[in-house]
């Protein structure tokens, strides 16, 4: 993915479901850090510690199922 955008084929790199701990990888290995990473985020799952690193580190978090998961026990 680097190589694309170094070659300009993509604007931005982007990430789903990472971790902190596989964002720190990406970060301290790769050449160019992610811009965002797309994690299931909600009122039911607030993720605050993956949140708060991808902000420190300027990585954009985009949620998904912003209203809970269909399997979610009412």
């Amino acid at each position: 993915m680097e190589k694309l955008q170094e070659e300009g084929l993509v604007k931005s790199i982007g990430v789903s479901n990472f971790n902190t701990y596989q964002l720190k990888r990406v970060i301290n290995e790769g050449k160019i850090p992610p811009v965002t990473n797309q994690v299931e985020l909600h009122p039911y799952l607030i993720q605050e510690d993956l949140v708060k690193f991808c902000h420190d580190n300027n990585v954009v978090v985009t949620g998904y199922s912003p209203l809970g998961s269909t399997d979610r026990p009412w």
